[in-house]
């Protein structure tokens, strides 16, 4: 076990409000919902799990879709034309059987949809934070959750059964006038750490100044007009489609 998904849920809950007002989470929900929409006609009952209505405002108008927030709790195999996850999956402890259950939705040449945070996600913040703590520490600990590389997610939906598989992803950087402001958004995400061997103490002051300093020194962006300096976050966002 690698994530704690009760807490995973506590964060997705408490970020409820904030998330539908992310730019970057608005952005991926938006991607997401226009390649729905370009799909061939003819599906008609169809699950998406890991927004809310009011995140998908054109799909939130079809009788026949549910959009649940969490885990929509159904037992029915084989009973959906569209299955699609929002920025769930990144948080599996098991990928193989929790994409396997996923799949056990679909009819038949049932589609298939999902995005998810990737590996080079945060690997900015990631080394900073290493590098900060073997300084203050002489150890480091899990601070940014183990992400997948795009050809996990490939290999990962020819192992569950799908076919026709199409993985994509977008680089998303982001300038940040603070490291505050990094944390800020994270937090309003709903994606902070979660990792079961995490660090339960709060982060101190110290080591938010230290983690700061390598930011700053490694991961600059060019100066803006006001002579003042930004560091840079990567996002990286995987994209699948499969059909059953």
């Amino acid at each position: 076990m690698l994530f704690d998904i009760n807490r995973v849920k506590e964060n997705k809950i408490r970020s409820r409000e904030s998330r539908s007002k992310s730019f970057l989470l608005r952005r991926v929900f938006g991607d997401l919902e226009n390649r729905i929409l370009d799909l061939p006609q003819g599906w008609k009952c169809g699950l998406i799990e890991g927004c809310r209505k009011n995140d998908l405002k054109e799909l939130s108008k079809i009788n026949k879709v549910i959009i649940s927030e969490l885990s929509h709790n159904t037992t029915k195999t084989q009973s959906l034309d569209l299955y699609a996850n929002l920025m769930q999956l990144h948080w599996s402890n098991d990928p193989y059987s929790d994409f396997f259950e996923k799949v056990k939705f679909l009819k038949t040449e049932g589609h298939f949809m999902c995005c998810l945070f990737g590996s080079e996600t945060l690997n900015e913040l990631r080394d900073s934070f290493f590098k900060a703590e073997m300084k203050l520490f002489g150890a480091a600990t899990p601070r940014i959750s183990p992400l997948p590389e795009i050809r996990d997610v490939g290999n990962l939906a020819a192992k569950v059964g799908l076919n026709n598989c199409v993985v994509d992803r977008d680089i998303i950087k982001v300038s940040y006038k603070r490291l505050l402001d990094l944390f800020l958004d994270i937090k309003e995400m709903g994606e902070t750490n979660a990792i079961l061997e995490r660090r339960k103490t709060l982060t101190t002051k110290n080591l938010v100044q230290e983690v700061e300093k390598f930011y700053f020194k490694n991961y600059t962006d060019k100066k803006s007009k006001k002579d003042t300096y930004t560091i840079s976050a990567t996002f990286e966002i995987i994209f699948l489609y499969g059909r059953k």
